[in-house]
């Protein structure tokens, strides 16, 4: 109707007329349909990290943003996982950053597969994720945590190609909102420093910091 409502044919109809009207209007149709996949696709590349697939952290900051938002006014309870690629330096000194990328994206994968629906699975940056679990308590948020864990650390990771295998493992830190008073800075922090103490303690394991 949109693009209809712009021409008007009278009666009698001429042939010629008619057939280079529809013409045209079958020219605006692929025009206005290329302008909004164009748009689709500005708005992907504003929120999607290119390498994995996985938000970034543009969208991972206004997702925290809602949520705690939500959970202040609902009491509804949002944990996170960051999780940092143990000694991922050395995958990409030894091995290139082809394979570096190689191991970022089957991470990823991994990631989003033992993730739930509702999850929101991000890469900030570099070999940093971030899993963001609306209403979920602390307990089954590092129950959730250590799932993703033991999924990287079940089996090894191709690269080049599938040429070569290596073994790659996941530390994790995890944080619940407690109260109205939580930030996202203070809810970051708190899961960035539990992140800390799973690589003091060994790398390879979750660790969790109540408020």
């Amino acid at each position: 109707m949109d693009l209809g409502a712009s021409d008007v044919i009278f009666t009698p109809v001429d042939k010629q007329e008619l057939l280079a009207r529809v013409r045209t209007q079958a020219r605006r149709s692929r025009y206005i349909e290329m302008l909004r996949e164009r748009v689709d696709r500005g708005l992907e590349l504003s929120v999607i990290d290119q390498l994995t697939g996985l938000y970034n952290r543009r969208y991972m900051n206004n997702q925290l943003e809602q949520l705690l938002q939500r959970s202040k006014m609902g009491g509804r309870p949002v944990s996170v996982m960051m999780a940092d690629i143990d000694h991922f330096k050395s995958v990409n000194d030894t091995y290139g950053h082809d394979a570096g990328d190689e191991v970022l994206q089957e991470v990823a994968k991994r990631l989003k597969t033992n993730s739930r629906v509702m999850d929101v699975v991000c890469r900030p940056g570099g070999e940093e994720f971030m899993v963001i679990m609306p209403e979920t308590p602390g307990g089954l948020a590092c129950a959730a945590a250590e799932r993703i864990r033991l999924a990287v650390a079940a089996s090894p990771f191709k690269i080049y190609g599938g040429a070569k295998e290596i073994t790659i493992t996941l530390s994790a830190g995890v944080s619940t909102v407690n109260g109205p008073s939580d930030t996202i800075a203070d809810l970051t922090k708190r899961a960035d420093t539990a992140l800390y103490q799973a690589k003091s303690a060994g790398r390879n394991r979750v660790e969790s910091i109540a408020a």
